[in-house]
């Protein structure tokens, strides 16, 4: 039996905490056939499968699972022996300066912001709202900004890191005329009051033709949830936002469209140029901690 490689407990620690082929390829930035060929070389090299298909599920088998606690122990020890090495030798001093679009990855960004500090922490992080990411990068106002489909950017100058997709999805009062429907289109809006964070949000009812009976616009989350509650709105909001809200609040949430409404958030970044080994480190923390379930 050939020893199996560091790339190889990667490889079984990401499919294991995403139990998918796609999204595990996605965090190791391959592609999903790359992945798939690098699982069998793995499982040749130990003899046995190492996951089952249970679905577009993977399972852990239980020689993966023996093999995947082996796998936590080895990655935290490289990891540490690996942060204490660019402590030591890449401990400079340095500015990062962060746009973020929307208001709603305040409630995660901190986190990420602390683990980069253990291997950073004399690196000081700047962060403030970017509504115009596209040009803040070429203007180098912002060094990363934090971006939705919404607010595509499509500029061969910048590239871009996958971070993680949610789900966005309508919010009402529990007493809502609308409050028993598992989803809505955007035509069951005529007529209705709607509340948003920023004025953009009414683009999506106005490019459809829609007339909503009021607009209000109110920046701050927690406050939305409140307006919807006492029936003064419908909004739309991440679901892994709102989700805890449903628990102790009197809101109703259902889709958007039948198929659900996908959000994609991203890490937009200027491809050339010099960049400090901090900038990349940043991004990689943002890839591998900003998961939202």
């Amino acid at each position: 039996m050939t020893d199996l490689e560091i790339k190889h407990l990667r490889m079984i620690q990401t499919i294991a905490r995403t139990n998918n082929l796609t999204r595990a390829a996605e965090k190791l930035f391959i592609s999903q056939p790359a992945l798939s060929q690098q699982l069998i070389n793995a499982e040749n090299r130990i003899g046995t499968k190492l996951f089952t298909r249970n679905g577009k599920k993977m399972v852990l088998t239980k020689i993966g699972n023996r093999l995947l606690d082996s796998a936590h122990v080895i990655l935290d020890e490289l990891e540490k022996v690996e942060q204490e090495m660019a402590q030591e030798v890449n401990g400079e001093k340095g500015e990062l300066k962060i746009g973020i679009w929307c208001v709603f990855c305040f409630k995660w960004i901190p986190s990420v912001v602390n683990q980069f500090h253990e291997i950073y922490p004399n690196v000081d992080i700047i962060i403030g709202n970017s509504q115009l990411a596209e040009e803040d990068l070429l203007s180098k106002t912002y060094d990363i900004a934090i971006t939705s489909t919404y607010s595509p950017i499509m500029n061969s100058k910048i590239s871009y890191a996958h971070i993680f997709e949610d789900e966005l999805l309508c919010v009402m009062s529990g007493d809502h005329p609308l409050s028993h429907r598992k989803y809505l289109n955007f035509e069951d809006f005529e007529g209705a009051d709607y509340i948003a964070l920023t004025e953009n949000g009414s683009k999506y009812f106005k490019d459809k033709g829609i007339r909503l009976r009021r607009f209000m616009t109110i920046p701050y989350p927690e406050t939305i949830v409140d307006l919807v509650e006492a029936g003064l709105g419908v909004a739309f909001l991440p679901k892994w936002y709102v989700y805890p809200h449903t628990l102790t609040k009197n809101i109703h949430t259902c889709r958007l469209t039948k198929k659900k409404h996908i959000l994609q958030w991203n890490a937009h970044f200027l491809k050339e140029g010099s960049k400090p080994a901090y900038q990349d480190e940043f991004i990689k923390t943002i890839v591998s901690h900003a998961i939202v379930e």
